[in-house]
């Protein structure tokens, strides 16, 4: 074995942020290198690691290697060897104790020569060199992992739940302005760059945006639209290999009028839409929001028997429609109610046992409110990442720390037409949002005198969009309403 050429895993990218370094992987691979990889994987490891992992930037017989990592390292080859064993060929992930923490690893860090299928990255040892560790810290220090970037605030429907803010008149950035930001994205080696609307078809430079990121190593994971879509573009977008979600309520049109204010050619065209994508073997999945005009078990039949009939789609995913801060009229008003949401879950159930497609039922989960103790760790649901790994680019190059919340002047960080990715990640905003102080609290805020402010607000998994919808913009610094001294919503989020 010994006399084998190995090489590190180049899916894998190894990514140095001052105090540690981490090692991830994107979110595409082709289909017959899924088994063989951990595809989305990030974790923070001792900058020891990557160091050793770059003297397999290229084949090299183990033998070798083993030697010269035993003079860089000071220590012998055999133990050179016990070493970096685990890490080769490794079939499962596997973690060690090193700097005091755990590092944990994805599957094939170091494999075979003939086995490596990406394109080679010469790493050095000195990438990683570092003068103070911090593995604790929880938070990106150099930049954030992952982008978002809002191509728009456009949209062909005015859906009655809508959660975008369409009120905002701004001028977008140019095109060429967003390529020096996925160029600035791709020399900081984040992880992803993904796209986002309004409504990414209605962008003119779509199809220049999509070959753009694929020539820099991105590739978006799914778009989302409302957008009937010509066979042509769908022909285009198939060599992109990226999922599509199509959301359709109903195949009803006076119901999709209703919900949607679109004309009663719609329905038709948004099925179009899904026959092509069959047609031309791209993967797809269909979005269900449901408010009082469309949940009942009559209209989610008439979904069930039109979507079970492609070959492309991938899942069905049904939610309840939560409260937004933006939607047209009172959502009280249109919200479904705790009795449709019961019914709707038997159904869900019993459909399931003979179903040959894939549904994805996702009630509101009411009992997530008011009841976690230790903080937001220890919060349901997943890890929010705003402002922990993420940021959310705005069409006029305004940075916020999450969709939802758009213009929100309170969580504005930075504007990428005047800074760079890294100057807005650690802005005064930024970072006074994610290491927040109790003397910024009011008085009113329960956190201002909780005993586990400083652990709690470590973690960065606090809600604001949950904390202003139930508490109001203004109440802005209330605790996350999962939590268990969390106050009674103002606003009530729950169907009823």
């Amino acid at each position: 074995m010994k006399s084998e050429k190995i090489i590190f895993n180049h899916f894998y990218k190894l990514r140095h942020d001052i105090h540690r370094s981490y090692i991830m992987s994107p979110t595409f691979v082709d289909k017959q290198y899924e088994p063989f990889v951990n595809k989305e994987w990030i974790s923070k490891i001792h900058p020891i690691f990557p160091m050793i992992f770059s003297f397999f930037s290229q084949p090299i017989e183990l033998q070798e290697a083993i030697k010269v990592l035993s003079d860089f390292l000071e220590i012998s080859e055999t133990d050179v060897e016990n070493f970096i064993t685990p890490y080769i060929n490794n079939k499962e992930t596997t973690r060690s104790m090193y700097g005091n923490v755990e590092n944990y690893f994805p599957k094939n860090i170091l494999i075979n020569a003939d086995l490596s299928f990406c394109g080679a990255v010469d790493y050095m040892p000195e990438q990683f060199a570092y003068e103070e560790l911090n593995l604790e810290q929880e938070r990106f220090i150099k930049a954030p992992a992952t982008i978002v970037f809002m191509v728009n605030n456009t949209c062909l429907t005015d859906c009655v739940y809508c959660y975008a803010n369409k009120l905002v008149k701004n001028k977008p950035i140019t095109f060429e302005q967003v390529k020096e930001i996925v160029l600035e994205a791709k020399k900081l080696q984040i992880q992803k760059f993904t796209l986002d609307g309004g409504e990414f078809f209605l962008y003119k430079q779509w199809k220049e945006l999509l070959d753009f990121l694929l020539e820099n190593g991105f590739q978006d994971s799914l778009i989302s639209t409302k957008v009937p879509i010509t066979e042509g573009d769908i022909v285009f977008l198939k060599k992109f290999d990226i999922p599509i979600q199509i959301s359709l309520d109903s195949i009803n049109p006076n119901k999709l009028t209703q919900i949607l204010d679109v004309k009663s050619d719609y329905a038709e065209k948004i099925k179009k839409t899904i026959s092509f994508l069959d047609k031309h073997n791209v993967s797809f999945q269909v979005a269900t929001i449901l408010t009082k005009y469309n949940d009942s078990i009559e209209n989610l039949e008439e979904l069930y028997d039109f979507v079970q009939n492609f070959r492309s789609l991938r899942k069905w995913e049904i939610r309840v429609g939560f409260k937004s801060m933006y939607s047209r009229g009172n959502f009280d008003e249109i919200k479904t109610s705790k009795d449709s949401v019961e019914k709707i879950n038997q159904w869900v159930e019993e459909t399931k046992k003979s179903s040959k497609i894939y549904i994805q039922w996702v009630p509101e989960v009411i009992e997530k409110y008011f009841e976690t103790e230790g903080g937001s760790k220890n919060f349901k649901g997943g890890r929010c990442s705003a402002n922990y790994s993420n940021i959310f680019v705005l069409p006029d190059g305004k940075v916020t720390i999450c969709e939802q919340l758009y213009w929100n002047p309170r969580f504005i960080i930075g504007d990428l037409t005047t800074q760079t990715i890294e100057e807005v990640w650690n802005s005064p905003r930024a970072l006074e949002l994610a290491f927040p102080k109790k003397e910024n609290f009011r008085n009113a805020s329960i956190c201002k005198k909780c005993s586990i402010f400083d652990d709690c607000y470590k973690y960065h998994n606090k809600c604001y969009v949950d904390v202003i919808k139930g508490y109001g913009d203004e109440n802005w610094d209330f605790p996350d309403p999962r939590c268990k001294f969390a106050p009674e919503f103002i606003y009530n989020l729950n169907p009823e």
